[in-house]
């Protein structure tokens, strides 16, 4: 993966399909130039996953976790793409 890159997948909490009007995730500057920092010694991973679970004191949390493929139900977020996308 191109250190120029940057990618995010977010996954559905139901199994209905999903409409995508805009963007579900929009990154700050710094953080599109830390996650490139961050994958570009992992080239095994395509980008990171962004996903909400039943946990925690208000009943949801956050995760942010590696990915190596796009599963069938998440949505792709690019952002910030400089140069070919392979």
């Amino acid at each position: 993966m191109s250190a120029a890159m940057v990618r995010a997948t977010v996954r559905a909490v139901s199994k209905r399909k999903i409409l995508a009007s805009r963007a579900a995730l929009t990154l700050t500057p710094s953080a599109v130039n830390k996650i490139r920092l961050l994958l570009q010694d992992k080239p095994e991973y395509i980008g990171l996953k962004v996903g909400v679970r039943t946990r925690g004191c208000n009943g949801l949390t956050y995760t942010l976790d590696y990915t190596k493929e796009k599963d069938k139900s998440d949505e792709e977020v690019l952002q910030d793409v400089i140069g070919p996308l392979c």
